[in-house]
């Protein structure tokens, strides 16, 4: 089990211009623009070159948030981006969208940060292609926060109100327990379908993987869950010998199909100052195993967290499928909000 408390939100929008959203790179574009906003308003070294030092980010929001390699090998971003599903290309004035935000254990005390900075984006900076000659531009209509696993959702702030309310729905350990024995239960002849809806990258020794191998998938998964706890819920790292023995389940998992698609992609990074990879794949793949007793709570958890490379612009989500249990994303894809409010 796992301390890990996970905050999702939901930001409904109305473009108010045109809105080059860019498909996968959906993420990225709002990465990129919710990243301007917050260091230009919040930290006091906007112009700094490099990243920030440890003693820096521990007192600025906007660095503590958004800077990488502060703690070299492990995750160090306290929140994940969901961009619009499906994917989303070009939108016009008047066209509504979605998009979501992780917020992990400690991250959730920036809350208040993370929505000015996203109203502001949507006034000011702009989303994407063309935002410099003034397009990108969206109001925020609707923020919700949702529990996909209880099927629970509060509203935190409409278009007549002044003041966000505080969330008090999360996603968290009980919740995968309450749900766990269910989905057990609906597996037919030991087979799990996984659906990956914004690319998954999964590397191994820098070597990305395009085929949806379970072992990498697994792995890359329960490390990115153990280092969000470890780092956001003052948790020890969990015992090698458990480690070990979850791996070898995993690496006993067998790809039984899939139909998946490989989407190269690149972003300029300023940080780094060159291009760096998004790639990734989409689609679905079918997996058997005897053990996903042992495996398949991390998996269900995993569905919060995303997993693989880039999470912080969008890629890595993907959700369970199975007839009898809610899809875990459908929160997020139009018109198919069937959760009580």
């Amino acid at each position: 089990m796992t301390n890990l408390q996970l905050t999702h939100l939901r930001f409904d929008c109305v473009a108010t211009t045109p809105i080059k959203m860019g498909g996968h790179y959906a993420g990225n574009n709002l990465r990129n623009a919710l990243a301007n906003v917050m260091r230009r308003s919040t930290c006091p070294e906007t112009n700094r070159r490099g990243d920030p030092s440890p003693e820096h980010a521990a007192i600025c929001p906007a660095c503590w948030l958004l800077n990488a390699n502060l703690d070299p090998g492990t995750v160090v971003r306290a929140y994940s981006l969901i961009p619009p599903i499906p994917a989303q290309y070009d939108l016009n004035p008047g066209d509504v969208f979605s998009f979501g935000l992780t917020l992990f254990g400690d991250g959730f005390r920036y809350l208040p940060y993370f929505v000015l900075a996203i109203t502001e984006m949507g006034q000011g900076e702009g989303i994407g292609p063309g935002r410099r000659e003034g397009n990108g531009r969206f109001e925020v209509d609707t923020i919700l926060s949702i529990n996909p696993l209880r099927r629970e959702a509060q509203v935190l702030l409409t278009s007549d109100d002044n003041l966000v309310s505080v969330p008090t729905i999360h996603v968290d350990w009980t919740a995968v327990s309450d749900v766990n024995q269910l989905y057990l239960q609906h597996l037919t002849d030991n087979e799990l379908t996984v659906e990956f809806l914004t690319p998954m990258r999964l590397e191994e020794k820098q070597r990305p993987y395009k085929m949806p191998d379970f072992s990498v998938f697994f792995r890359r998964t329960l490390y990115r869950i153990d280092e969000l706890s470890r780092q956001f819920a003052d948790e020890d790292r969990r015992n090698k010998e458990e480690v070990t023995h979850l791996h070898q389940l995993a690496d006993q998992v067998r790809l039984v199909d899939a139909q998946t698609k490989w989407h190269e992609l690149w972003t300029n990074s300023s940080r780094k100052g060159r291009k760096t990879p998004l790639s990734g794949f989409t689609g679905t793949a079918v997996y058997r195993s005897d053990h996903w007793a042992d495996l398949l709570p991390w998996l269900i958890l995993g569905q919060a967290t995303q997993s693989g490379k880039s999470v912080v612009k969008g890629n890595g989500v993907f959700a369970l499928l199975n007839d009898n249990w809610p899809h875990y994303w459908d929160w997020m894809m139009p018109d198919t909000l069937d959760i009580e409010l």
